[in-house]
């Protein structure tokens, strides 16, 4: 177990539990042995999802950057926590396993749906440690009041059918067979789906904490002109995938269809805006589209996110002394 003040993270490729006082958070470690001061890339999983899924991002990021994934509280191999999983609580977490392991900044997080909301609310914690942002297909304060996509018509059109089957995922996931196997059994097992009923709970009240800190559109901005690249799935695709399968199966009533074709109609033009509003949490970002995938873009082009996060490297080395100097070890 990883003790304060230790190095063992630092290289070879490990995993294993942390104690972050309280209880253990399992971490997972991958990539070139660090150098003092490098940025290591912090992979940040979004709602009730298992780390599992991002094992094809992680072997696409470990040739170029250090690379740590690890399992939230109550999930895989993680002790589950006494306090609720709200964003604030998972983001002080983070903060403690980083702390315990001692993995000092800067940091680049790569973070995924509800994973940005979470990400976001680590820089509140910590503003000077955190040297780039990737944001994939990620939730942002507004998401909710946009674009609610737990809308009941749109689950009674589609909740009985097999998701990943309708939209393509397993088929076309990048996982090997035994990363999928895992990551299903992970995702299927009961403690999986009992911390994810808690953090399904927490959800909506994150993006109105989040929305009190009134990040975007901030002078200057949030993280000054350290890069932030924004990976925009093709989420409307999921979707009406699912619309057509689900009315095929004859599941919904004729009004809940039609409120869902409404929702669908502008989806695409919604969600590009909230997505490319997060642009201004630097002077300094850049976005694209994953053209091939829908939400899952870890699932289907981990490429992409690698490419994303390489080029926030790129730019925090060539900006990147004084950011360092900020930082405190």
């Amino acid at each position: 177990m990883a003790k304060h003040g230790t190095n063992e993270w630092v290289s070879g490729d490990r995993s294993g539990p942390v104690s972050i006082g309280s209880h253990n958070l399992f971490l997972f470690v991958s990539g070139p042995d660090r150098k003092a001061g490098e940025p290591v890339a912090i992979i940040i999983q979004g709602l009730a999802t298992s780390i599992k899924a991002f094992a094809a991002v992680r072997r696409h990021l470990s040739p170029f950057i250090r690379t740590y994934a690890y399992e939230r509280s109550g999930y895989g191999q993680s002790d589950a926590s006494a306090a609720e999983p709200t964003s604030l609580a998972i983001a002080g977490e983070l903060d403690l396993l980083l702390k315990s392991a001692n993995i000092p900044p800067p940091y680049i997080l790569v973070a995924h749906s509800w994973g940005g909301i979470l990400g976001r609310e680590f820089i509140t914690l910590r503003p000077n440690d955190v040297a780039g942002l990737v944001l994939i297909d990620a939730n942002q304060e507004h998401t909710l009041e946009v674009l609610d996509w737990r809308d009941p018509c749109m689950r009674a059109v589609a909740e009985k059918l097999d998701y990943f089957d309708v939209i393509g995922i397993r088929r076309n996931h990048k996982l090997t067979d035994e990363e999928w196997q895992e990551y299903q059994d992970d995702e299927n097992g009961l403690k999986h789906k009992r911390q994810a009923a808690a953090e399904w709970a927490e959800y909506a009240e994150s993006f109105k904490v989040l929305a009190s800190k009134r990040q975007l559109n901030m002078v200057p901005p949030l993280l000054g002109d350290r890069p932030v690249f924004v990976v925009l799935g093709r989420n409307k695709m999921d979707f009406e995938k699912l619309f057509r399968a689900g009315v095929q199966a004859g599941y919904g009533t004729e009004s809940e269809r039609a409120s869902r074709r409404e929702i669908l109609r502008t989806w695409e033009e919604k969600d590009s805006q909230l997505q490319l509003e997060q642009l201004s949490l630097s002077s300094n970002s850049r976005s694209v589209i994953a053209e091939k995938s829908g939400h899952n873009v870890h699932l289907t082009q981990p490429e992409v996110i690698a490419d994303a996060t390489r080029w926030v490297l790129d730019e925090f080395i060539a900006r990147g002394l004084e950011v360092l100097r900020m930082s405190h070890i």
